[in-house]
């Protein structure tokens, strides 16, 4: 199979193609969503305690594997830290290098530099969010950025003039009344648009198309699948770990969804904040009827038993 942009070979995908918990939190999200599900794991095993705010303490300083260790050693010698400390760490480690290189060794994922970042990973691993703030406007600015704007608008005019041109032709060539005139224009600029999708298409799934990290167009599909709650496609599997349960979800949405798919709003405010949490409105209280005399006593009935006037 046709090689890598940086020239190591896609391994040719077996049967039923295995997933990890953390290489499919790595296509989701890449390493800030597998370090914020091995935290979240730790948290709710009881080997590290989160308060409402975000602050971590360690209660059980020994890791299960590489990933931990790493997270664990982010937090520093106090055993405390907060919550994105280690996360934002996690990126520019060893074995967010290895699962990277591992998922293009698989042909899962393609393109260069990873664009889905938060706030403090936007920029380069291990910048701040004002850097990568700084460094995304400057991208902006940059001549490549106003050549991509400007390709879909060249685009567009070419299949418009496409469109107006073939019209035009079937009223003056076939004698054509206008209203076909119109749909064979549009048809014709399909026609044209169709070869370079297709193009873009194929160079998407083999990591040509600039220098964009994202999952494959297979990966995309599994994804895809998780994320709305469906079963997992056909030639897919996932690891033990993935499909464990935790509360009403499973691992496997947690690596895709985020912290939400837990459905604890503690967590969440924790984590995202309190505004990711939306707000509640209180259950309006069912309206009592209105009673005469005093509350909880009954009321006495009526005396219509005719006056004694005589006495």
């Amino acid at each position: 199979m046709r090689g890598l942009r940086d020239g190591s070979a896609v391994e040719r995908p077996s049967a039923d193609e295995e997933l990890s918990l953390y290489e499919l939190a790595f296509l989701a999200g890449g390493a800030w969503r597998v370090a914020e599900t091995v935290l979240l794991r730790m948290v709710l095993t009881n080997r590290l305690e989160m308060d409402r705010n975000g602050m971590l303490r360690v209660i059980r300083p020994r890791p299960r594997d590489e990933v931990e260790a790493v997270l664990l050693a982010a937090v520093g010698p106090s055993g405390t830290a907060w919550f994105g400390r280690p996360r934002a760490a996690f990126g520019s480690s060893a074995p967010a290098a290895e699962l990277e290189a591992a998922l293009r060794r698989r042909g899962l994922l393609v393109g260069g530099q990873w664009t889905s970042g938060r706030p403090e990973t936007s920029g380069r691993p291990g910048t701040s969010g004002v850097a990568g703030a700084r460094g995304a406007s400057k991208a902006r600015r940059s001549p490549e950025a106003l050549a991509r704007l400007a390709v879909p608008a060249l685009v567009t005019v070419a299949l418009t003039a496409v469109a107006v041109l073939t019209g035009r032709a079937a009223v003056v060539l076939l004698g054509a009344d206008r209203g076909p005139a119109v749909i064979l224009g549009g048809i014709a600029a399909l026609l044209v648009a169709a070869l370079p999708a297709r193009r873009h298409r194929r160079r998407q799934e083999t990591g040509e198309n600039g220098d964009v990290r994202r999952p494959s167009y297979r990966a995309r599909r599994l994804l895809t699948a998780l994320e709305a709650g469906a079963a997992v496609p056909p030639g897919w599997r996932l690891a033990e770990e993935a499909l464990a349960p935790v509360g009403r979800s499973c691992w496997s949405a947690v690596a895709v969804v985020g912290v939400e798919a837990l459905g604890r709003d503690r967590l969440t405010a924790a984590v995202r904040g309190s505004w990711a949490v939306p707000a509640r409105r209180p259950r309006p209280r069912p309206e009592r009827p209105e009673r005469r005399g005093q509350p909880g006593r009954p009321e006495r009935p009526a005396d219509t038993s005719p006056v004694d006037r005589t006495s």
